[in-house]
């Protein structure tokens, strides 16, 4: 048998959040793994628990939903997103759709169609592309942003980085010599998740390993061998061999 897809809640209000969780363990092919109130508790359980799939609902004290699931698909690219609002609207799924969301849907939705969106974002799917279609308004904004995407990268002339900050920012150590365990370390994060963005950072580069992916920016201008974050980052940068924990 197939292990069951591990999913994490992120809901502040206590009985929404007690009726996905109850929803979801009732069924053999889920594991709830943990549930978060709020964006740090969030961010602390993906760390620990790197589930497959987060459901992102009302996050508390004036904190934006979609730019929650955002930035958790920044940290954790390796985890789909589902995105659950208390009002759906055009304006947020276009929000959800540049927020890299795999699915968006109001907190009314049936119990087994919430199931069935958990089970394609695990697999990979982007079923917001299918809502995509029955919105006319977003579609006509999504065709227009695309436009002007393709209108810049022209401009361009084919330098266009396809990599997040966060990324660029994890590369410029890898190209430094630092493990993955230092750069968690000198960034505040745990060695998984640095891994995590390793692994995104080969697959938009279409690169085999750390070695080639520098090798591509550089040759990309993305990164520059007298970069001051290359020079000066991480122990081994500075000879500094207990400056970071060894990974």
């Amino acid at each position: 048998m197939s292990q069951p897809t591990r999913v994490l809640v992120v809901e502040c209000e206590p009985l929404f959040r007690r009726g996905v969780v109850g929803s979801l363990n009732a069924v053999d092919a889920f594991t709830v793994v943990g549930c978060a109130p709020d964006r740090a508790e969030a961010i602390r359980l993906l760390d620990e628990h790197t589930p497959d799939v987060v459901i992102v609902g009302a996050i508390p004290h004036g904190d934006n939903a979609i730019q929650v699931a955002g930035e958790l698909r920044q940290l954790f690219p390796a985890v789909a997103t589902i995105i659950v609002a208390p009002l759906e609207s055009d304006d947020e799924l276009f929000a959800a759709i540049r927020a890299g969301a795999s699915a968006y849907c109001g907190r009314d939705i049936e119990e087994a169609d919430l199931h069935d969106l958990v089970h394609r974002a695990a697999r990979g799917e982007y079923v917001i592309n299918e809502q995509l279609l029955t919105r006319p308004y977003v579609a006509a904004r999504v065709l227009d942003q695309f436009r002007h995407t393709n209108q810049s990268e022209e401009r361009l002339a084919g330098s266009f980085m396809p990599l997040t900050d966060r990324e660029l920012e994890i590369l410029k150590k890898v190209s430094a010599g630092l493990t993955n365990a230092e750069i968690g370390y000198s960034l505040g994060i745990s060695a998984q998740t640095v891994k995590n963005h390793v692994n995104s950072i080969l697959r938009k580069l279409a690169v085999n390993d750390r070695t080639q992916a520098v090798v591509t920016a550089l040759r990309h201008g993305w990164l520059s061998i007298d970069d001051e974050e290359i020079t000066n980052s991480g122990p081994r940068a500075r000879g500094d061999s207990k400056a970071g924990p060894a990974g």
